[in-house]
């Protein structure tokens, strides 16, 4: 996506660089709809296509693991047709709940993306957030931080070593192990979401992005039971940690563009839901039948419709791009938007013609 000087219409946030900003877009690309088969696999794969040649910076599909809902596609072979199926944009799960997996099995199939896409893969990590998916798995719920700590040290040491011949860790005993090797060096993009001091210190251990969901600062009396935050939560509170924690562990925090190489972290806003259509009150209610109807309230850390509705973007495409300005304000280089409507085709149309342009 090309870069913009509009510096007049940008105020820089306390850690922003007074240089020009780049403003990414990215689309989660669902696999979920109020019925999936064939035609609406088709549908999605048409999108990413029209994506592809599009200034669309990235892909993002969402991943759901032994939920009480049939209306899903899994992650991992839809990512590989879309690996198969484009050629520029970059794309990968946002997130992939790594604690439920093995992280021999991620590694490899993070490597194998990451191939057949030619370098185009990035890895969106998290905890997910309901406890019976790891229920149905039999991984203790309390377990999943750590877990995934131990797995994203595993997993970094499969791309960037020969082997692993001999770890011992808590939860993974490995003799002898290795993984393909990746076109993306060291490893491909790991971004971590999530508004908790364990996230933001986890992106400055492991990861190259903080990639959490976009929560307005003032709905603190619900974020907290939707996102694991104990206290209210404001985006230059958690810059500020994220910042000490790079400090750490020998990183530096750089804000309104990519990172570049692994010494670096970046920041992007993963997750604002939008609704685009001139009838305002057609937008809000297409909105509300697919949270309430179709997703019942199940994805994206829950929550109440109200609270969605504040955090969306729903309306024309002008208060879209207000919303998007005001999320690059953070200090965000890329968004990624979620339609929230079940007609995923009409949505597409006005955020390629109407949007996009914008940018």
């Amino acid at each position: 996506m090309r870069k913009i000087h509009k510096k007049e219409n940008f105020k820089y946030s306390l850690f922003l660089p007074k240089l020009m900003s780049e403003k990414k877009l990215g689309y989660n690309i669902r696999v979920k709809a109020e019925k999936v088969n064939y035609e609406v696999f088709k549908e999605y794969m048409e999108i990413a296509k029209r994506a592809d040649n599009s200034d669309l910076y990235y892909l993002g599909i969402p991943e759901f693991f032994a939920r009480f809902d049939s209306r899903r596609l899994h992650s991992i072979p839809y990512m590989a047709a879309i690996a198969t199926q484009t050629e520029h944009v970059k794309f990968g799960p946002n997130v992939m709940e790594v604690p439920l997996l093995h992280p021999i099995h991620v590694a490899d199939t993070t490597a194998t993306l990451d191939i057949m896409s030619n370098g185009r893969y990035i890895l969106g990590v998290g905890l997910g957030f309901w406890p019976s998916e790891y229920e149905n798995f039999g991984i203790p719920w309390k377990e999943r931080g750590k877990r995934l700590d131990e797995a994203l040290d595993i997993m970094k040491k499969l791309w960037t070593e020969p082997a692993i011949y001999d770890y011992r860790g808590k939860f993974f005993t490995l003799k002898n192990v290795c993984s393909p090797p990746c076109i993306q060096k060291p490893h491909p993009p790991i971004w971590v979401g999530g508004c908790s001091n364990a996230a933001l210190r986890r992106t400055a251990q492991y990861c190259n992005e903080w990639a959490p969901s976009w929560w307005f600062p003032g709905l603190s009396e619900e974020t907290p039971n939707v996102v694991g935050v104990k206290e209210p939560f404001t985006w230059k509170a958690g810059l500020e940690k994220l910042k000490e924690y790079c400090k750490k562990f020998g990183r530096e925090l750089v804000l309104g563009r990519a990172p570049k190489g692994p010494k670096e972290v970046g920041f992007n806003m993963s997750g604002m839901n939008v609704n685009i259509n001139p009838d305002r009150e057609k937008a809000i209610e297409e909105a509300r039948h697919f949270w309430l109807d179709v997703r019942q309230g199940r994805t994206q850390g829950a929550g109440s419709f109200d609270m969605k509705l504040k955090q969306a973007a729903v309306g024309n495409a002008e208060d879209v791009i207000e919303k998007l300005e005001e999320v690059y304000k953070t200090g965000a280089y890329c968004v990624v938007i979620y339609p929230m409507g079940t007609d995923s085709k009409s949505q597409w149309d006005r955020i390629e013609k109407e949007v996009l342009p914008s940018l």
